[in-house]
């Protein structure tokens, strides 16, 4: 008869290396992701209550500040004759795919919108939308 009694066995995981793994994966997230910044014009967007978002992949950023300074895409241009030039270059096929978003100051004038659609309406542009932002 065997009267000795059993051990138990104590079970541990050790996670030393696990909290290791965690901590790396989290620095390299932290130093490769990206973050939104906006450049260009700072542009104080008028409010509307009929808006709706619009999600589009190729989309063409058109910004008119307060005093009437022109940025495309961010970067920053001279004047209406330049705006011009660059949306002359689009080629047809651009033109039709790509949608024009007019993202003006609530303090722009009225002309100067206009100038900005008028060049788009002549350079045969299709896809256009006047930003705004909703009234909540």
């Amino acid at each position: 008869m065997n009267l000795r009694r059993k051990r138990k066995l104590e079970f541990s995981i050790d996670i030393s290396s696990l909290v290791d793994v965690l901590f790396t994966l989290l620095i390299f997230f932290s130093l490769t992701s990206t973050f939104v910044r906006e450049t260009g014009l700072k542009v104080d967007l008028p409010s509307a209550s009929s808006g709706v978002p619009i999600i589009s992949p190729e989309k063409y950023e058109i910004n008119i500040g307060a005093s009437g300074e022109l940025s495309l895409n961010g970067v920053e241009v001279d004047s209406i004759d330049s705006v011009r030039n660059i949306l002359s270059k689009f080629d047809t096929s651009m033109r039709l795919r790509y949608l024009m978003v007019i993202k003006a100051d609530t303090a722009t004038s009225h002309g100067r919108v206009t100038e900005v659609l008028d060049i788009l309406k002549s350079l045969g542009f299709e896809n256009i939308a006047v930003a705004t932002r909703s009234k909540r």
